[in-house]
């Protein structure tokens, strides 16, 4: 029997979270059953050295060289007529998008050639669609709707996002799966053991407590990294006997916002941003303390990864993932979301009780390990994916 062609699609491979579980996805995904590709609107990010040797990589951009100046939607009609021809040329048998954005271009395309769709939410739309739909956001919020309605499958990475989704996009009360990230466990696990050789992460001073805090995703303002540092510099003046160092790993449009807050209430010595790092699970793992300070997400992988090298969390119980990984707090603390008071007193109950990480640390990593490998998100996607080649699409 031939194995099952499909395309991932996904705009760039970007160091965010769903760039990140897609590569997971596609080193797990079982190449007895399923022959992939990679379809790209730009072929950029760091992440693109990590997908997988034998994964074909096409994008948008190096088959589009037309760059002329054309009226309101032309570029987004040429991406989607660019791959429903793309999944034509390779006889592709399902078609698999990730974010709402591709999913307005990949499952149009597959719509159009008949070629069964999986899309997949990552993040609760009610809070996370406005600040990225950009323009023309009731005709697009419309077009996901039919879309959506049309796929094979509509998969969402936690029950709340999926719960929401049906209720932002009107579909079918439970019409939208729930599956969640997946881990590669033994991967992080190898990166955690990275020495980081950075002199003022690692230098402590004589007789003072050190206590050190990592954070990490695009530096955007929903993630609410302007909070935590206002909350070290809390901390900072309230417990001058601590010397606290924060590192926030990423990248994106809000850089220069935390640069100036950080110059401002002058943390330079304190608050260090490093960009995007391949070797983020060791900069977890020699941490104190993980803090995810979003006011929402989807089911944030830097969570799950903290939480598999053994490192406390702290996050807030924003939409809709976090509570979800966390079992409402038996796994890691919870505090309420936009709340820069609540946020410095959660951490400064970590500084204040060095045993309270380990009430957490021992059952989180053994919780991701049952119930968030990535070898058992890519099986379940697996028989997705089939039972979407199998069935066709959905009319």
């Amino acid at each position: 029997m031939s194995r099952i062609k499909v395309v991932f699609s996904i705009g760039s491979m970007h160091g965010g979270g769903a760039e990140r579980q897609l590569v997971s996805l596609l080193r797990h995904i079982d190449r007895t059953r399923f022959e992939p590709f990679l379809y790209l609107v730009y072929g950029s990010g760091p992440l693109l050295t990590e997908v997988p040797e034998d994964v074909p990589i096409t994008t948008f951009e190096s088959r589009n060289t037309n760059r002329s100046t054309v009226f309101p939607g032309a570029m987004h009609r040429r991406r989607v007529h660019d791959m429903s021809r793309f999944l034509r040329e390779v006889q592709a048998d399902v078609s698999y998008d990730r974010t709402f954005l591709m999913t307005l271009i990949a499952a149009d395309a597959a719509q159009r050639v008949d070629v069964p769709n999986v899309s997949t939410i990552v993040t609760d739309p009610k809070y996370g669609f406005r600040s990225v739909a950009g323009r023309f956001q009731s005709v697009k919020r419309r077009r996901l709707r039919r879309l959506y309605a049309r796929s094979a499958c509509v998969v969402a990475n936690s029950s709340g996002a999926a719960r929401s989704a049906e209720t932002f996009y009107g579909l079918v009360p439970r019409s939208v799966t729930t599956l969640h990230n997946g881990v590669d466990i033994d991967r992080v696990t190898r990166q955690a053991e990275v020495q980081i050789n950075d002199a003022w992460w690692n230098t402590t001073a004589a007789g003072r407590q050190t206590f050190r805090i990592v954070t990490a995703g695009r530096l955007n303002r929903e993630k609410g990294f302007h909070l935590l540092v206002d909350a070290v510099a809390r901390l900072q003046n309230q417990q001058p006997d601590v010397d606290f160092r924060l590192v926030i790993m990423g990248e994106g449009d809000g850089r220069q916002a935390l640069e100036t807050q950080i110059a401002e209430l002058r943390l330079q010595d304190t608050v260090r941003l490093p960009g995007f790092r391949s070797e983020a699970p060791a900069w977890y793992k020699s941490a104190d303390l993980f803090v995810l300070p979003s006011f929402f997400e989807g089911m944030p992988n830097v969570l799950l990864e903290s939480m598999a090298c053994e490192t406390a969390v702290l996050s807030t119980d924003c939409p809709s993932g976090p509570a979800e990984i966390l079992e409402n707090g038996r796994f890691g603390a919870l505090c309420p979301t936009g709340n820069v008071n609540a946020l410095t007193a959660e951490i400064g109950k970590f500084v204040a009780d060095g045993s309270l990480a380990k009430r957490y640390t021992s059952a989180a990593t053994d919780h991701v390990r049952r119930n968030f490998s990535i070898s058992a998100s890519a099986e379940r996607l697996g028989n997705l994916l089939e039972t979407a080649a199998a069935t066709g699409r959905s009319d």
